[in-house]
């Protein structure tokens, strides 16, 4: 599970810098 969670986290970082801003908000 360890080698899946690790990744997907890190894209969800990633997706989340890629993304504006003002969509999280």
């Amino acid at each position: 599970l360890l080698f899946i969670a690790v990744p997907t986290a890190f894209l969800i970082v990633i997706y989340a810098q890629t993304k504006p801003q003002s969509e999280l908000e």
